[in-house]
């Protein structure tokens, strides 16, 4: 990460003889401590008071000199100078700094993390991120990536989704084959629930090639083997149980399934390929 390393700069010769400041003694020590203490405590003062106004607990009126304040900062070395991040495996270097933006020699304190915090949000792969001063000098920033969950292809692009169906960016043909495709207008807003629900029965989302979303209204699902699993428009969970249960009594996903009709759950059908005859579920 980009830090600015701090300039070493050289002491300057005492002017005073030792019998001045000898002389002096009690006196001068305790005029220089008063000095450093002053400085301290203006340090202090304006930074609680940079805070309060970039926190919004003080009016407009006072922004002008929270400003002018703000280069006292700098001065004192209250600017920053190193970035650290944390939980980064797929976010780059640059997208996360860019989104920070600019904020390498700029005073500390009026770095707006909330601001910061929502344009890092904004990145595909973040799903969530904190943002933190280290004084004097630091920003820490961590994040929490999403989890590729599916391919959504619309108009011959490819989109990965985590399973909430939050896009995560664009990509190319061949990648996260692994993952099954949703295909349809609107899908991923409507994936989140069928997505978590397949995803919570390994055997039957490892079968899983396919959601098509029919109508806007309900989900088919393609699987590795042919076939669909035609679901109802609500009850997913329930209606993955069924499925489960199916395959336990009738052994369904190791068989040439044509499809599965879940649609009625009064009435749950399933026909093989080269039959004429569809099997009830409960019998």
């Amino acid at each position: 990460m980009p830090a600015v390393k701090r300039k070493a700069t050289k002491k300057r010769k005492s002017t005073r003889k030792k019998k001045q400041q000898s002389f002096y003694g009690v006196e001068f020590f305790l005029e220089r401590y008063a000095k450093a203490v002053g400085a301290g405590l203006a340090v202090v003062a304006i930074a609680a008071g940079l805070l309060l106004w970039s926190g919004g607990y003080v009016g407009r009126g006072v922004s002008a000199a929270a400003h002018s304040l703000a280069a006292s900062t700098v001065r004192v070395g209250l600017d920053v100078r190193r970035i650290t991040a944390r939980g980064m495996e797929q976010t780059s270097e640059r997208d996360l700094l860019a989104a920070v933006g600019p904020v390498l020699g700029s005073p500390l304190v009026l770095l707006d993390i909330h601001e910061a915090r929502a344009r890092v949000e904004n990145l595909g792969w973040v799903r969530s991120a904190a943002i933190s001063r280290l004084w004097p000098n630091g920003v820490h920033i961590s994040v929490r990536e999403r989890v590729p969950a599916a391919v959504w292809q619309l108009s011959g692009n490819l989109h990965l989704i985590d399973a909430s169906g939050a896009v995560i960016n664009q990509i190319s043909s061949g990648e996260y084959s692994n993952l099954p495709l949703i295909v349809g207008a609107g899908a991923p807003e409507a994936a989140s629930e069928i997505l978590l629900a397949l995803r919570a029965n390994p055997l039957i989302w490892g079968e899983t090639l396919a959601l098509v979303r029919v109508g806007g209204r309900r989900w088919n699902v393609r699987l590795h083997k042919g076939g669909d699993i035609k679901f109802p428009e609500t009850g997913l969970v329930g209606a993955v149980r069924d499925v489960a249960r199916l395959h336990e009594v009738y052994g369904l996903l190791d068989r040439p399934i044509e499809y599965v009709d879940l649609r009625d759950p009064n009435n749950i059908v399933f026909r093989e390929v080269d039959s004429d005859e569809d099997v009830r579920g409960d019998q």
